[in-house]
C-alpha cells in the first residue's frame, strides 16, 4: 500500500507577490549629549529600494549636467 501525502500550497499573498514584494525593515536611533536624540524607521520591499536606486542615480546624473554646464 502507498500512502498519499497531502500538499499544503502557499499562502496566495506569499505566491502572488514574489520575492521582491517582502519587506524589509530598518531602525535607527542617534543620541547626541543627553538632551538630543532622533529615532528613525523605515520599511520598504526590495522593489522600492531599486526605484530609489534608479531616482538617486537620476539625480546625481542630473546635477553633473548641471555643474558642466555651470562651468561653461
Amino acid at each position: 500500500m502507498s500512502k498519499v501525502r497531502d500538499i499544503v500550497p502557499a499562502a496566495p499573498d506569499e505566491a502572488a507577490q514574489g520575492p521582491l514584494a517582502k519587506p524589509q525593515r530598518a531602525a535607527a536611533r542617534l543620541q547626541i549629549g543627553e538632551r538630543s536624540s532622533a529615532v528613525a524607521e523605515v520599511e520598504v520591499t526590495p522593489a522600492g529600494l531599486l526605484a530609489l536606486g534608479g531616482m538617486v542615480g537620476a539625480v546625481l546624473l542630473g546635477v553633473a549636467i548641471v555643474v558642466r554646464a555651470a562651468r561653461r
